[in-house]
């Protein structure tokens, strides 16, 4: 039987249907739109013609039409127009969890939601276009079994407005507006301002009106959340209540003269195939977050760079002083290692030997140079997008600091550790390290030894996720007002003082994103190597500064116990000096290619300024390393 005869079979099959269940005739609708869907995008325009045709030729035309639009006017068509293309939830968390799991959980197509059964047809963006190509008579002909009823109208509207009210006027987000009274709101009489609009079409102006306060409310909340900072969740609801707005102009659109139906048609296919992205909606949101976090990571950044000789001798000062933590920290990383065998105890004394390490430079204001990178990328790209200042004089002082602070490190760390081990071995007689335990401290930094290069990088992948628990606490304290609150808790200042909890606040919003770091940092350094380890993958830490003091401890034992190599020094050094670009480096350009992507830089620009770069090392590859006697801020 040729298609012609099946599709005016069909037709009979829905007139013999007239009578039946309503799962049966939906069962006839699901089946003819598969027939209609399941052929190529080419052929499918002349199938709905046919279609149309043997429809227009039977003697029961009037009846099949009646039947059709019968079964399209059932009541679930509002939640077709109401939830076509927007998110479930209004929690970000729920609405990724949702869109993962319902594409394996079956559904009954054909139990009379409408909106069940379109989007198990699994619709994609090319069936919109196809849509939008049909000839005007085709359309023409169907327009009047798909058309919105005013009841239709009516409810999916009031839908859309209760929705976009109950999360307007959320505490969360009327905190983050200028009015206080939530009577005020533009979002509190949404649903009683559109009932009004589709039933009286004149009154269009007062929804324009409504929506355009809205839309200015939502820009007063983006820009509070721009200056003070943002979470993903505000983020995807700010764009919900978007699209709940655009919703409801597209419906109530279609109350005025000259509208265009199929438009509408069209942008419910194209929600039905957008409902499956789930990178789309994580790229759109944390984009936004990214951005905030990259904000607040670049104001610390701008304190890591040195702009004269005074900056340059404090923070070369400071950075020593770290290096002779460091010398500690190393120490205490032996001693874990020699008298611990569990992993798990293994990981957390590490990690805390880590964090109370890098606490103490944080208390002394001292540097580390594995801490800079992520902080100065993005005051970097702060830089490039602002025409006033010069971004390659950024990029100069900014490599000119790291090197001093990685040279200070490196000074504090290998001589200091040298000095630890020679007062080691004048109290107790011998070096810290045995022969076997120094010959193994200086093989394992040299690359062509061991697995020093990929250990570095993924340190400094370390280094670059421990930089998003600065930005993200940053974050959090700006958006949560935790300073200010701190300040002018009643609670607060009853049990501390006043002046006390003036500088707990200070203290939470100066020092607590940096200690958050820290902390994230040592943990991370901690324990990734152990839980990578539990799976059969060998994997080390190779973080500069660490490894340079346990170098030095290393250097020092073979000299005593007289193997000292001078080969082996010099490989060491410089495989020293390997970890330190990769682990600057790695960091540096992870958290760069974020803060590009995050401020929409582009692709393009960001190249244009690699090539730049490059240039300009060709050219003078001394000046990223040493400043110049009369180097000033741009």
């Amino acid at each position: 039987m040729d298609s012609v005869a099946q599709l005016a079979a069909a037709s009979d099959d829905l007139l013999r249907f007239e009578f039946g269940s309503a799962r049966e005739r939906a069962t006839w609708v699901y089946g003819l739109l598969r027939t209609i869907m399941d052929v190529p995008i080419s052929r499918r325009t002349e199938r709905l013609a046919q279609l149309t045709a043997s429809i227009d030729a039977h003697p029961h035309r009037d009846e099949i039409r009646a039947a059709f639009r019968e079964f399209w006017s059932h009541h679930s068509y509002v939640r077709v127009i109401s939830e076509a293309g927007l998110p479930d939830e209004i929690f970000l968390v729920r609405e990724l969890l949702a869109r993962v799991v319902k594409p394996f959980v079956p559904e009954d197509e054909v139990r009379g939601d409408l909106y069940v059964l379109l989007n198990s047809l699994g619709l994609r963006e090319t069936d919109a276009m196809w849509l939008s190509s049909l000839p005007d008579e085709i359309v023409a002909w169907w327009s009047d079994i798909f058309r919105l009823s005013t009841s239709s109208m009516l409810a999916s509207c009031k839908i859309l407005a209760l929705r976009a009210a109950n999360i307007a006027l959320s505490r969360d987000l009327l905190i983050l507006t200028s009015d206080e009274d939530i009577t005020k709101s533009p979002f509190f009489h949404l649903p009683s301002l559109v009932e009004s609009v589709v039933l009286s079409p004149e009154d269009f102006p007062r929804w324009e009106a409504q929506r355009d306060s809205c839309v200015a409310q939502m820009r007063v909340i983006n820009d509070r959340l721009e200056k003070e900072g943002t979470s993903a969740g505000l983020i995807f609801r700010l764009r919900l209540l978007r699209s709940f707005l655009w919703r409801i102009d597209q419906v109530l659109s279609l109350r005025r003269p000259g509208a265009d139906p199929r438009k509408f048609a069209v942008s419910l296919i194209q929600g039905f195939a957008s409902q499956r992205r789930i990178l789309k909606v994580v790229g759109t949101t944390f984009r936004r977050l990214a951005r905030s976090l990259v904000e607040k990571t670049g104001r610390v950044g701008v304190h890591y760079i040195a702009w004269n000789a005074a900056h340059w001798r404090r923070m070369g000062a400071g950075a020593i002083m770290a290096g002779v933590i460091t010398c500690g920290t190393a120490l205490v990383k032996y001693s874990i290692s020699a008298r611990i065998q569990a992993p798990f105890l293994v990981a957390l004394g590490h990690s805390l030997n880590y964090a109370i390490s890098f606490l103490l430079m944080q208390a002394g204001a001292f540097l580390l140079s594995s801490k800079m990178p992520a902080a100065t990328a993005a005051t970097l790209v702060d830089a490039m997008e602002d025409p006033a200042k010069d971004h390659m004089a950024s990029l100069r002082a900014i490599s000119q600091t790291q090197t001093i602070v990685t040279l200070g490190n490196l000074l504090g760390a290998i001589p200091g550790s040298m000095a630890v081990d020679r007062l080691w071995r004048l109290v107790l007689h011998h070096p810290f390290l045995t022969q076997a335990e120094a010959e193994h401290g200086v093989h394992m930094v040299i690359p062509h030894q061991s697995g020093t290069i990929a250990f570095a990088i993924v340190t400094g992948i370390l280094l670059w996720i421990s930089s998003l628990a600065t930005g993200w606490t940053a974050n959090y304290i700006a958006i949560s007002k935790m300073g200010t609150a701190i300040s002018n808790s009643l609670r607060v200042r009853h049990r501390f003082g006043m002046q006390r909890a003036a500088r707990l606040a200070e203290w939470v919003t100066h020092q607590a994103p940096g200690s958050i770091g820290y902390i994230a940092l040592g943990f991370l350094l901690g324990t990734v190597p152990i839980l990578i380890s539990l799976f059969g993958i060998p994997l080390e830490v190779r973080h500069v500064t660490l490894s340079a003091a346990s170098l030095g401890y290393a250097l020092d034992g073979l000299w005593i116990y007289g193997g000292l190599d001078r080969k082996d020094i010099v490989l060491s050094l410089l495989g020293i000096l390997t970890i330190g670009v990769l682990n600057i480096g790695t960091s540096f350009v992870m958290s760069f290619l974020l803060a590009v992507r995050a401020r929409d830089v582009g692709s393009e620009r960001a190249r244009s300024f690699v090539k730049e770069v490059l240039r300009e090392l060709a050219v003078s590859p001394g000046s990223f390393l040493l400043p110049s006697r009369h180097q000033a801020e741009p």
